[in-house]
């Protein structure tokens, strides 16, 4: 197991770096210190390595929306899922050998699970709490908001990515979440910035 992680963590790098065509067996055996033929060992090809950093991501906290202790909701649920999502981005190399390898699933000869929909669908509900609360306008559309939310950070995350190296996530994302808030129709929204 120990081999087949520094595979995987070795990967992660490279493919966050150079992207899915810019990398290749022999320079993840070179990266990870093993040899080429333990790699296929652990791996019968790239795109399961690929397949493999896509699946650990998505299945991670942040996107998974466990938050750790079940003490925040509704609204405040959401604010903090968005922002746990942010720093992954920018902070966890797997994370963003996903999204890069997301973006290059039409090089990747292997179905790679279909992203953000476990995202949307929990933010959905936190926004139904959060209109039950009174947090939110009554008569929001939850499931629409929350695919729109998700869309709207993705665009904010790439766009970040391409001009900072996501160096200026954290403003740029409560920039977001402060016109976000508007549109919902929050009370109170310097609440939750």
């Amino acid at each position: 197991m120990e081999t087949r992680e520094r595979i995987l963590a070795a990967a992660a790098i490279e493919f966050a770096d150079r992207g899915y065509a810019g990398t290749s067996i022999a320079l993840i055996a070179e990266k990870s210190a093993t040899g080429k033929g333990l790699v296929q060992y652990h791996f019968k090809a790239k795109s399961d390595i690929a397949l493999a950093i896509v699946r650990s991501a998505f299945s991670q906290a942040p996107f998974a929306n466990v938050l750790g202790v079940d003490t925040v909701h509704g609204l405040e649920a959401v604010v903090a899922s968005i922002r746990s999502v942010a720093g992954a981005f920018r902070d966890d190399v797997q994370v963003r050998a996903a999204v890069r390898l997301m973006r290059e699933y039409h090089l990747i000869p292997v179905t790679l699970p279909t992203p953000y929909v476990g995202w949307i669908a929990r933010i959905g509900a936190l926004l139904r709490e959060a209109e039950a609360a009174g947090d939110v306008r009554q008569g929001l559309d939850a499931d629409r908001e929350a695919w729109h939310l998700v869309g709207y950070f993705y665009g904010v995350q790439e766009i970040s990515n391409r001009l900072s190296a996501r160096e200026d996530l954290p403003e740029r994302i409560e920039e977001m979440l402060a016109r976000a808030l508007v549109t919902l129709g929050a009370v109170a929204p310097e609440r939750y910035l």
